[in-house]
């Protein structure tokens, strides 16, 4: 039997490392600005708001982005197998699409969402749906890229 690449994984493993040390530091300048609009506006209470919003959010969230996670990483770790087939080559390509099309639906909604809020003179409550709707789609994203790195890990640890 044919020992697996791994390499490949790894990279991208690693990417997604670097990304989430990115989307971090983002999240944090976020978090730091969202304040300060937040206290110029005298209404400091809604920061704290927007965060528990969007845990909530994380938490309704963690199931399905984590099954998303688990199955890209079993794609990539089949896909990392010697000598495939056409047949299994087709399968991994639209396993792949499917994932990809689930996670470019769920940018597309918080995108969709940000652009429609409303400008803040037109709705007080404009700032708090913002910064909930970015810190809940900064966190998503750095959820799925944890629960990808930890499957790919368990998954590769299995074998």
């Amino acid at each position: 039997m044919a020992q697996q690449d791994f390499k490949k994984l790894n990279r991208q493993m690693m990417i997604y490392r670097i990304v989430q040390s990115i989307l971090t530091g983002l999240l944090i300048v976020l978090a730091i600005v969202f304040q300060s609009r937040f206290t110029s506006l005298h209404k400091p209470e809604q920061f704290i708001s927007s965060i528990v919003v969007s845990i909530v959010v994380q938490l309704l969230l963690l199931y399905p982005v984590y099954r998303l996670a688990w199955r890209d990483a079993g794609v990539e770790i089949e896909g990392s197998a010697p000598k495939l087939s056409v047949e299994q080559l087709s399968a991994l390509r639209k396993k792949r699409l499917i994932g990809d099309l689930w996670k470019f639906c769920g940018v597309a909604f918080f995108v969709v969402f940000v652009t429609l809020v409303p400008d803040a003179k037109k709705a007080s409550g404009a700032p708090l749906v913002l910064a909930s709707t970015i810190f809940s789609f900064l966190l998503t994203c750095l959820m799925y890229f944890q629960c990808f790195n930890f499957s790919a890990k368990k998954r590769i640890r299995l074998l």
